[in-house]
């Protein structure tokens, strides 16, 4: 499974589990020992989350952690009140325009990977010119 599509299928599950939790995101973070803002990168796709992590959350509050790791966000979507549902979508729309982003961001920096993965490990990547024996 592409980990971008996964990274997007989680920010949902967590930002609906903890909408159907009637927590905020200051309540939620403080279950985990994160910030809210933490919280929000998490639940915008805009940073992934570890499986240690996703276990002390389930933990923590009460969640069943299979959801985490296999619920869909679409069928879920429905546990919500129908007030709730259709900022839900909303959501979800602006988490897979965050992870479309990084796609691109991805697509335009893996070809220069190998490069920084070289000179990173001490590899000398540039060309040297000799230069006169008389320069300063």
């Amino acid at each position: 499974m592409d980990a971008l599509v996964e990274k997007a299928r989680i920010a949902k599950v967590v930002y609906l589990l903890r909408k159907l939790s009637k927590k905020t995101q200051s309540k939620l973070a403080k279950t985990i020992q994160k910030t809210f803002q933490q919280v929000q990168k998490y639940e915008n796709g805009r940073n992934s989350l570890s499986s240690p992590l996703l276990f002390a959350m389930a933990k923590s509050n009460g969640w069943d952690s299979n959801l985490l790791f296999n619920g869909i966000p679409s069928e879920m979507l429905s546990l919500l009140p129908l007030t709730e549902q259709e900022k839900a979508k909303k959501k979800f729309l602006d988490i897979d325009t965050n992870i479309a982003e990084e796609r691109k961001l991805q697509r335009t920096y893996a070809p220069l990977m190998p490069q920084l993965n070289r000179e990173l490990a001490g590899e000398n990547t540039f060309q040297d010119k000799e230069l006169p024996l008389d320069a300063p």
